[in-house]
């Protein structure tokens, strides 16, 4: 009996025993989770620290592309205004996916030599309800930027609708302005062989085709008109009743045109000269120079109440700019009100020396030949600028000794803008 008893308890426990070692694993098992808390505390601040520094570095890239983005803007002849709100929303746009989590701002300013500096702050919840750091963590960034290498604005589209091309070149059709800027505020375009070789291209929305050299910078801002108010005046004098509709200089005529207001559409044709006297030349209803007919004039303005200029067939032109006067610096402007296109369908098109403003009409070439190529500096600005067939705009930019004064807010008359951008270490 004793022996049974004996056996029995070495073989299991007893009641005292067994509440005992009960015990003891509840007391490891709080011992185990008082030690695990501190461990887990660990565990998530270091997450929360890493995604922290993630943040932070994020926040850097964004404010150090938006001070780039920003400089190369404001090399481009553009108001400061636009530059800084450009560069916001640029950084803005870097780190959208952290807005849920995160309360981000950005400020930016650009100083008179074209350096632009983005500040970018973010503030996010801490641990224990923001207590601790008390007011939540807050992410402090900068960056600077300087602007580089002069590039003056030749050519701007200034049609700016998303889905519209405010430069196109097709067929053959090339724009070789190497030493300034090509700029489209909607699309450019280049199809079939198109090219555009410039010192730097940029369009607000987007660029179709490969035929760039440089590269399109894409997203840039809107350029505003410069010459935005230009109005001809001489529409008392277009307005009055006219006996006839045209007046033509045909056959091997050579006439001298006193500059003034011409109520009549002017046409030359056959192997007719036409020479514009100095000064300005208001045309009501358009001049075309057609056949093998010339057209001539130095320290001119053809202003364009209605109509446009047209070159066709075999036509030659050879025009330089206003040097002094309201509209100098200008060789053809037309009013805001004037929707008729300038065509140009002449190989013979040599010089155009000055600047050629359509402020709502188009620029449309389409020659086998180059295009003011013996101009020391032209300067295009329309709502379209298009190119086709074999046609070769070229835009020099050789503005100093030409004579023609360079206006405001076009070539290098845009106060001291530059292209490219650096960032400051």
């Amino acid at each position: 009996m004793s022996s049974r008893t004996l056996i029995k308890g070495q073989s299991g426990l007893t009641h005292h025993s067994w509440i005992s070692h009960k015990s003891q694993r509840g007391q490891l098992a709080v011992i185990t989770g008082l030690a695990a808390m501190p461990l887990a505390m660990i565990v998530a601040i270091t997450v929360e620290m890493a995604a922290l520094t993630a943040e932070r570095g994020r926040m850097q890239s964004a404010v150090d592309a938006a001070a780039l983005a920003g400089a190369r803007q404001a090399s481009l002849s553009v108001a400061s205004a636009s530059v800084t709100n450009y560069a916001v929303s640029f950084a803005s746009q870097q780190v959208v996916d952290l807005a849920p989590r995160m309360r981000i701002s950005f400020t930016a300013t650009q100083s008179v030599n074209n350096t632009v500096q983005v500040n970018g702050t973010a503030n996010r919840d801490s641990f224990f309800g923001n207590l601790v750091p008390p007011g939540g963590f807050t992410i402090r960034v900068s960056a600077t930027a300087d602007a580089l290498n002069q590039q003056p604005l030749c050519v701007l589209g200034l049609r700016d609708r998303n889905k519209q091309s405010s430069i196109w070149v097709s067929g053959s059709g090339q724009i070789q302005a190497s030493n300034c800027l090509v700029h489209a505020n909607g699309t450019i375009r280049s199809t079939e062989l198109g090219r555009v070789t410039a010192g730097a291209i940029s369009a607000r929305v987007r660029a179709f085709g490969t035929g760039f050299s440089p590269s399109v910078n894409t997203g840039a801002m809107i350029i505003q008109n410069p010459f935005q108010g230009r109005q001809i005046i001489a529409k008392s004098e277009c307005q009055k009743e006219q006996g006839e509709d045209e007046v033509t200089y045909a056959g091997t005529s050579n006439v001298t045109l006193p500059a003034g207001v011409h109520t009549q559409r002017v046409s030359v044709a056959d192997q007719a000269k036409l020479t514009l006297g100095r000064g300005d030349h208001f045309f009501c209803d358009g001049l075309e120079i057609k056949d093998e007919g010339s057209l001539r004039g130095e320290d001119v303005a053809l202003l364009f109440e209605r109509g446009s200029l047209i070159a066709e067939d075999e036509a030659m032109l050879d025009l330089t700019g206003r040097t002094t006067g309201a509209w100098a610096g200008f060789l053809i402007a037309a009013d805001f009100s004037n929707q008729s296109d300038m065509v140009i369908s002449s190989p013979n098109v040599n010089k155009l020396l000055g600047a050629i403003y359509l402020s709502n009409a188009n620029l449309n070439i389409d020659t086998a030949g180059m295009v003011a190529e013996d101009s020391r500096w032209s300067v295009v600005i329309a709502q379209n600028v298009n190119l086709s067939g074999n046609s070769r705009l070229v835009i020099n930019s050789n503005y100093a000794g030409s004579g023609v004064p360079v206006p405001v807010g076009a070539g290098n008359n845009t106060g001291p803008q530059q292209s490219g951008a650096r960032l400051r270490q």
